[in-house]
């Protein structure tokens, strides 16, 4: 909770093809988390690819031959990255190919103003509040892990970008949830208080070069965290085990 008010989150929906929102996946040119894509691609409203993520989407078809493949709704980007090969193929299959050469915002940042626009003009919209699954966002190089974390707090705090929540799906195999999770001050003191963890706190001061809740663990079916000071990272641990529906 903050001074805004509760936030309530169902992580498990997006996973087990019931989103509590209609939501859109992008797809960044970093290494792809195949059986998450598997796991929440047919539940989206929209796919968008990120310039050199279409690369990864199309070798994620061709290595599943998976003939009836979902097509992205947009693929946005300068295009320094993307094959012309497979912006060929998606154009003939008449997909929106999208160049924004301003090199002043990322192409994570251009595909969250496009979805943003299709909220708010599209007729066939399914609400104007649309969450974000990122797929791609970590696992590659660090310096672009802490960019994609940094436009996770761009988008949260910027309705030109995003209305609603966004989630950062990493590389890990995923079920649903192991028992570890973390709470990070990435922006800086926040003050915490949670229930529901194995070591919960009350009024807890947490920054960087102090104390920092790393390596918790998940004692209930529902977490509360309160927090004063700026939003702190919320990070959960994938499942190595169990199928994305459970099974």
């Amino acid at each position: 909770m903050s001074s805004a008010g509760w936030t309530t989150w169902h992580p498990c929906g997006l996973l087990g093809s019931e989103p509590v929102n209609p939501f859109a996946i992008i797809i960044l040119n970093q290494p792809l988390n195949e059986k998450a894509l598997d796991a929440v691609i047919r539940s989206a409203s929209l796919l968008v690819c990120a310039d050199g993520g279409a690369n990864r989407l199309y070798k994620y078809d061709q290595d599943k031959r998976n003939f009836k493949s979902r097509l992205p709704d947009a693929i946005i980007g300068d295009f320094d990255s993307l094959s012309k090969s497979v912006e060929e193929h998606y154009r003939a299959q008449g997909v929106h190919v999208i160049k924004e050469p301003d090199q002043y915002s990322t192409d994570f940042t251009k595909c969250l103003k496009w979805i943003r626009t299709w909220c708010q003009k599209d007729p066939n919209s399914p609400s104007t509040t649309m969450d974000v699954v990122v797929l791609g966002g970590l696992g590659g190089r660090v310096d672009q892990g802490f960019s994609q974390i940094h436009h996770l707090y761009m988008a949260e705090n910027d309705e030109a970008l995003l209305k609603g929540r966004i989630y950062l799906l990493s590389e890990q195999i995923p079920g649903y949830f192991e028992e570890n999770v973390g709470i990070i001050p990435v922006l800086g003191r926040t003050i915490l208080t949670t229930s529901g963890l194995e070591w919960d706190v009350h009024h807890w001061t947490t920054e960087f070069g102090g104390q920092v809740s790393t390596s918790n663990h998940i004692r209930s079916d529902k977490i509360e965290i309160s927090f004063q000071g700026p939003r702190p990272l919320f990070t959960m641990e994938l499942h190595k085990s169990l199928t994305a529906t459970g099974s």
